[in-house]
């Protein structure tokens, strides 16, 4: 129990030292749990990458970008023939295009904020997307998902009906709910439903059935189809032949395989980078530990030397040192671990950035990296800390304590 004692008191005496090596050990600590967070995280994504991809192709018409591209589409009679190709387990059409009329306003403002406004006074347009009423859960431009919240999807007999479901913020802005009635290219138009989608420019579009949209916007053909292989294998015979029906001057044919190269080769870079940095965060507590000591020894010769002439052992002397380096670990882990909480999906979304740009959120959804910070934290917090103080503190902590008492005093 006395050394117990003289090693809160020594904590307790002198704050300002206690408090520095603390603040800065807790900084390094903080690094290191996130980083090992950050780092089960990847290595967790990577594993899945290839599952939540799986045997996607996705065609376009050639040179199209995004929600911002042109009104060409892929020839009707060509995409019917994308059904009969060997190996194709499904076909989902979509057309897209930009509602241009005044009887709507746009959610996504200009200035506004929370990222849904462009430098230089761009304001985004309405998307309008239509799909077969056959497809149960369509992905929308950018790979946001519909979660419907009020009314309903189509029903399979609507594929012609005038009817539409609402972006959330679109409907806000405009005072929409089920119900309502829109004139849309002079056609007026049913909000049958209202989703969200959990991003600013998914929740600025109207969806529609697809043969809807062709009628309204006098369109031929989809802007986009997205076919599935029935196997993994399966997808490069597929793509050949998708090729005879739609060469590269005509259409963009994007591979799963694609996709996963540069899903797979952020999430690796991350992965490499919070390894990096895991690193070098023990090194530096590690050093700050060894400092810590280190001070410790040589401001308290004196003190070392008359407890060694009054009695005490060379083992008493090891665990008061040891034991003041490990009260300052376990302080500044149990910090360290309250700042991996608010800070740990922060640093993973500046790890792994946007793999595509604005309009890839497909590719962003599967590549972000979602970070669960569990309550085992802490018990990794004190471990670590108590693995740092019991390596940096042995050789200091055994070498003055191996000190005979008159050394020490005529050191001191």
């Amino acid at each position: 129990m006395g050394v117990v004692r003289r090693v809160i008191r020594n904590l307790i005496r002198n704050p300002l030292r206690t408090g520095g090596i603390v603040a800065i050990l807790s900084v390094s600590i903080g690094l290191a749990l996130i980083m090992v967070t950050v780092h089960g995280a990847t290595e967790n994504q990577l594993g899945s990458i290839g599952t939540q991809i799986g045997t996607e192709i996705t065609i376009q018409p050639a040179g199209r970008f995004g929600m911002m591209g042109g009104n060409g589409t892929l020839a009707q009679e060509d995409v019917d023939k994308l059904s009969d190709i060997s190996h194709v387990a499904s076909v989902q059409e979509s057309v897209q295009t930009q509602y241009t009329g005044d009887n709507l306003e746009s959610a996504v403002e200009q200035g506004g904020s929370g990222g849904g406004s462009f430098p230089g006074g761009f304001r985004m347009g309405i998307m309008v997307m239509g799909f077969d009423t056959a497809t149960e859960n369509p992905t929308l431009t950018g790979g946001a998902q519909m979660d419907i919240v009020e009314g309903r999807y189509f029903t399979t007999d609507e594929n012609n009906a005038d009817v539409m479901i609402v972006g959330q913020a679109l409907a806000d802005k405009n005072g929409l709910e089920v119900g309502s009635l829109v004139d849309i290219e002079g056609v007026s138009v049913k909000v049958i439903g209202i989703y969200d989608s959990g991003q600013v420019f998914g929740n600025n579009m109207l969806v529609m059935p697809i043969g809807t949209v062709q009628s309204l916007f006098d369109l031929e053909g989809a802007t986009s189809v997205t076919i599935l292989a029935d196997d993994v294998n399966n997808v490069d015979a597929v793509v050949s032949t998708i090729r005879e029906i739609f060469p590269t001057n005509i259409a963009d044919v994007t591979t799963a395989q694609d996709m996963y190269q540069r899903i797979n080769s952020s999430v690796a870079s991350a992965q490499s980078t919070s390894q990096m940095a895991m690193i070098v965060a023990f090194i530096v507590a590690g050093v700050v530990i060894l400092f810590a000591v280190v001070l410790m020894v040589r401001q308290r010769v004196k003190e070392i030397g008359i407890l060694k002439a009054i009695g005490a052992s060379n083992r008493q002397i090891e665990l008061q040192l040891g034991g003041e380096a490990l009260g300052m670990s376990v302080m500044a882990a149990i910090i360290g671990a309250l700042i991996t909480y608010p800070l740990a999906q922060k640093v993973a979304n500046l790890l792994v950035p946007s793999a595509g740009g604005l309009f890839d959120g497909g590719v962003t959804r599967i590549a972000g990296i979602n970070v669960a910070v569990s309550p085992a934290v802490f018990l990794y917090a004190v471990g670590i800390a108590i693995a740092l103080a019991v390596v940096a503190s042995i050789f200091p902590a055994w070498y003055i304590s191996r000190i005979r008492p008159a050394e020490v005093l005529r050191y001191e």
